[in-house]
């Protein structure tokens, strides 16, 4: 007698759908084929050729229990571990912000604003190090300081930095971004920073993939949600040379603050680009 034929792919994406739509997990059926095309080391295209395989059984638990994970609203980005970002698998965790599209945003700031060969630049607050590193990429003479805070994010940063080959010139050191030290070095020809801006009230409402499984430390400075952004000023004038650059990510409704925060701190020329929804989104000065 023969055994009984397992599952088909056809079939573990179908379970997957109907399990992540009862969760209430948005956009169920892709984020169904990414997982199951992560697991079956493919892409979405490959998840529709293959309906018909049968998947091997030790896949097919691999394939459960991912979709458990992410039925619990944990991001999809954590259970493969991997996400794009300006073109790089960057390694993310719960330790970590997911970095999100609108960040790339920020690195092209950076690579735009005329700094030539050598440049020094600090990424305060560098999370996964996925703005320190694509900067480095990108510009192979440039080094980057990586300050964080969080001895488990720049544990990831630097594995990070070596995977992508730059770890020879993005340095990761921990420490808070509101005080700066010498061993940092200086001056910078830029400061970059992706800081925490969501305001304390608005931290329940996010989605559970967000609020639930990212560092609150990594989303929320404080009430105001500007608390982050008055360090980071306030640092960037002590550590950046005269006519040197100010790269801020912004809040959703945060243009307005920072554009004060900026002016009193001693930056001129502001100037704010909008990401694809049309929301002030990355704002460049000089010191």
């Amino acid at each position: 007698m023969t055994e009984p034929a397992g599952p088909t792919v056809g079939d573990m994406l179908e379970r997957a759908v109907r399990s992540l739509t009862e969760a209430g997990v948005p956009d169920a059926r892709r984020e169904a084929q990414l997982l199951l095309a992560h697991l079956l080391g493919t892409d979405r295209g490959g998840i529709a050729a293959r309906k018909p395989d049968p998947v091997p059984e030790a896949v097919a638990s691999a394939i459960a229990a991912g979709v458990r994970a992410r039925a619990s609203r944990r991001p999809l980005q954590q259970i493969t571990g991997l996400v794009s970002f300006h073109g790089l698998d960057i390694e993310v965790d719960d330790h970590v912000l997911i970095p999100r599209p609108e960040t790339e945003d920020l690195v092209d700031a950076v690579l735009e604003a005329g700094l030539g060969d050598g440049a020094r630049v600090a990424d305060l607050g560098t999370g996964s190090g996925c703005v320190a590193v694509a900067l480095a990429v990108s510009r192979p003479t440039w080094s980057i300081l990586a300050v964080d805070v969080s001895a488990d994010a720049l544990a990831i940063a630097r594995r990070n930095a070596a995977r992508h080959g730059v770890a020879s010139r993005v340095a990761c050191i921990a420490g808070d971004f509101a005080v700066p030290q010498g061993a940092w070095g200086g001056p910078f020809d830029a400061v970059v920073s992706n800081p925490p801006y969501v305001p304390e009230a608005e931290w329940a409402a996010l989605a559970p993939e967000v609020r639930d499984h990212e560092p609150k430390v990594a989303l929320t400075p404080g009430p105001t949600g500007n608390e982050a952004y008055e360090a980071i000023v306030r640092t960037a004038r002590e550590i950046l040379a005269p006519g040197a650059v100010l790269a801020l990510e912004l809040g959703w409704t945060s243009e307005s603050a920072v554009r004060a925060i900026v002016g009193s701190g001693g930056f001129h020329g502001a100037a704010v680009r909008p990401d694809a929804q049309g929301i002030p989104r990355i704002l460049t000065s000089r010191r």
